[in-house]
């Protein structure tokens, strides 16, 4: 069986994506720690500097999940809330290129969506995934085909309002992936929502490296 994800131009693209990330990462801590004040934190993703800048991104090992889940599934709608620089998109527009399928991402910052745009016409895989540009939840109303995979890596504050805006296109045993679950409250918002007491879905936590992921079932439409 053929694997996208070890030709040697992808698997070089993405190491080299997974360490600019790292790099990137250092630096910023670096200079957070170097100030005299301790930083207020901006969460919107709309103006915080770390929004802008920073990759913000999964790390090989949930990369290789996402793969191993969509190729699984034999995924054919992707779909991505937060590409940021598209090293996410890598791994799922690898397995869309096995499952004849495609990847729609979308990121708020123009200049993120256009670096990850490059990296997959550089890795030979942009006929397999769009980059969408602006708020997601205005960009992926364009959605209106059965989705296979919803994976939820951008603002924690739109989980919720971004499943629920799709929902109604999600196939019975769709699989929906929220990064940094462990950062969301488990009896309020996205966590609640997919818990035990919705019974349209049957969701685990996983965990990696730099914490946890909530991995759902779909289980039945309305």
């Amino acid at each position: 069986m053929e694997c996208v994800l070890k030709q040697p131009k992808v698997a070089a693209i993405i190491q080299r994506e997974h360490q600019a990330a790292r790099l990137a990462r250092e630096s910023f801590t670096a200079q957070m720690n170097a100030q005299s004040e301790v930083p207020v934190y901006n969460r919107d993703f709309r103006t915080s500097e770390a929004h802008k800048t920073q990759y913000l991104s999964i790390g090989p090992r949930m990369g290789a999940y996402l793969y191993t889940i969509a190729r699984t599934l034999n995924a054919r709608n992707i779909v991505e809330f937060g590409t940021s620089f598209g090293i996410s998109t890598l791994y799922l527009a690898a397995a869309a290129a096995e499952n004849g399928g495609k990847v729609t991402g979308s990121e708020y910052h123009a200049h993120k969506a256009q670096k990850a745009r490059d990296n997959l016409q550089e890795a030979g895989l942009s006929s397999y995934a769009e980059i969408l540009s602006g708020d997601g939840r205005e960009t992926l109303q364009s959605i209106n085909a059965p989705i296979d995979l919803l994976f939820l890596d951008g603002s924690k504050d739109i989980y919720l309002d971004i499943l629920m805006m799709l929902e109604k296109h999600l196939r019975p045993g769709a699989m929906i992936i929220a990064d940094n679950a462990d950062h969301l409250p488990e009896d309020e918002g996205f966590l609640q929502y997919v818990g035990k007491d919705n019974d349209r879905y049957l969701t685990t936590l996983v965990g990696f490296n730099k914490g946890l992921a909530s991995q759902s079932m779909f289980l039945k439409s309305f």
